[in-house]
C-alpha cells in the first residue's frame, strides 16, 4: 500500500451486556423491602441509548415506555437505620447542586444577554 493511501477502518467494541464489568456506573436505582435499603448501580451504554432513540423517532409516538437493559456493575444493600443516617448529608449536597446549578445558570444568562 503506498504511503500516502488512505485506510479506512471500522473498529467494534464488543456487546456492553457480555464484556467485562465496566468501572463507572452511569445510572443508579435504589429500591427497599422490608428493613433493607438497595442500591444498585448500573452501566447503560450510551452509544446503545442514542442508537434506540434514532430508530424510534423513526416510528409514531407510543405511550409504552422503551426499556433499555445495562449491566449491574454493583449492588449495595445496606440497613433502613443506616439508610436515614444519610437523609441529613444528602440534603446538604442537594442544596449544594442547586445553588452551584443556579450560578451556572445565571452566568449563562449574563453572558446570553451580553452576546
Amino acid at each position: 500500500m503506498p504511503p500516502d493511501q488512505r485506510l479506512n477502518i471500522s473498529v467494534v467494541g464488543e456487546d456492553p451486556l457480555a464484556a467485562a464489568k465496566p468501572t463507572f456506573a452511569n445510572f443508579v436505582g435504589i429500591s427497599h423491602v422490608g428493613t433493607e435499603v438497595q442500591f444498585e448501580f448500573i452501566f447503560l451504554d450510551l452509544n446503545h441509548v442514542a442508537q434506540r432513540i434514532e430508530r424510534l423517532r423513526a416510528q409514531p409516538p407510543s405511550n409504552e415506555a422503551e426499556v433499555f437493559e445495562g449491566r449491574t456493575v454493583s449492588k449495595v444493600v445496606v440497613p433502613v437505620a443506616s439508610f436515614v443516617q444519610l437523609r441529613e448529608h444528602l440534603m446538604r449536597m442537594f442544596d449544594k447542586f442547586e445553588i452551584a446549578d443556579g450560578h451556572e445558570e445565571e452566568t449563562r444568562e449574563r453572558k446570553n444577554a451580553g452576546a
